[in-house]
């Protein structure tokens, strides 16, 4: 599949962010617009025969990057035959793990983490690890990890990549990172701050940002997924891909034989992958006429009704991860039926915003469900 820059990128408008005050969303990734599962997989499928191309021999350990890329990194893996072992980056802390600290300067949320569990043994065995992110503007990032890595487990014979979606790097910052052994994949590359001069009118629109916080936690019908593997520690990528069948199966299974006009499958910040393969397997199985992803971010993101602007309405909520941090979900209309998807260790004052938000846009038949790490 080829794609063009314009069928990979919208120019969105940071809420109060100095350091890059715009942000580019791609309206197939899943994430941020409501997109066709299809759509999302095809383009990992496109950057998945791109790494098997280069690599066609090579015994891959796959770091996808929070929150953004957790979906298409976990996609790109479903192509590859090669991919022993993946881990999500991840910025939600759990007890009694170790990590590796560095930082993504321009982002929102700037702290990055990677759970140490397991990693040292996964280097052993592997040829090459490959970061995957949506964009790379700098590289500095994955360096930064990729540093990191050499520093503590002595991976010099390892190699490194990057794959991406887009690349806003100049031809000097790619040729410096394959001096460095860092090789670059992508699938286009995108001109240096592209377009950036439409959004800069953009501003804030009170009547488009909509605050949803339940006074009282509401009760929530939660369907309980039990699973040991955990995608923010290194797993065997096929126990992965066994246990997203297994869940899209059971939801499935309750779902029984009804039809429906359409159906959002909802996932929640760093939980995306499952949400992508089970949207694909609903739609795949004719669940509903139409099925469309997305998922709830930490990104601040201003919304408009300018023309031809991404993103129309914002709902502010508490995370389900953690009551003091705001984090949004965008565009929300009324569905058929809804599927939330989330990993939270507890469902609470989070969801219950969330269920706040989807019924205040008509959104009733709605299933909960929750991945339990035991």
């Amino acid at each position: 599949m080829q794609y063009s820059v314009d069928d990979l990128v919208r120019l969105a408008k940071r809420d109060n962010n100095n350091i890059r005050p715009y942000l580019y969303v791609n309206p197939i990734q899943g994430k941020h617009i409501p997109t066709n599962p299809e759509d999302t997989m095809m383009m990992c499928r496109t950057l998945a025969n791109m790494v098997k191309e280069a690599y066609p021999s090579d015994r891959l350990f796959v770091i996808g990057f929070a929150e953004t890329a957790t979906g298409i990194a976990a996609g790109v893996c479903h192509y590859l035959d090669s991919v022993v072992y993946y881990q999500n980056t991840t910025r939600e802390h759990v007890e009694n793990e170790e990590y590796l600290y560095f930082t993504e300067s321009h982002s929102h949320a700037t702290d990055q983490m990677l759970i140490t569990n397991g990693i040292g043994k996964c280097l052993e065995t592997v040829d090459r690890v490959v970061f995957i992110d949506d964009e790379v503007t700098t590289g500095n990032t994955i360096c930064k990890l990729a540093d990191i890595l050499k520093e503590k487990y002595g991976t010099k014979e390892i190699k490194f990549s990057i794959v991406s979606i887009l690349n806003s790097m100049t031809n000097l910052r790619v040729n410096q990172l394959e001096d460095e052994g860092i090789e670059c994949l992508f699938i286009s590359d995108l001109p240096f701050e592209y377009k950036k001069d439409s959004i800069m009118d953009i501003s804030y629109e009170e009547d488009r940002d909509i605050l949803c916080k339940s006074d009282n936690p509401l009760d929530v019908d939660c369907v309980e997924f039990d699973t040991k593997v955990n995608a923010r520690q290194a797993v065997v990528f096929s126990d992965y891909e066994k246990e997203i069948k297994r869940y899209a199966g059971e939801i499935e299974k309750i779902m029984g034989y009804e039809r429906y006009s359409d159906i959002l499958v909802l996932g929640t910040e760093e939980c995306m992958y499952p949400v992508l393969r089970l949207g694909e397997m609903l739609n795949r199985d004719g669940a509903a006429e139409a099925v469309k992803i997305h998922a709830t971010t930490r990104s601040p993101i201003i919304a408009s009704g300018g023309e031809d602007y991404p993103l129309n309405q914002r709902y502010r909520i508490r995370s389900v991860y953690d009551k003091t941090r705001d984090t949004y979900v965008y565009d929300l209309r009324k569905y058929d039926k809804v599927i939330v998807v989330t990993d939270t260790a507890d469902i609470a004052e989070g969801m219950s915003d969330l269920l706040t938000a989807l019924r205040s846009v008509g959104n009733q038949n709605i299933l909960v469900s929750r991945w339990h790490y035991s």
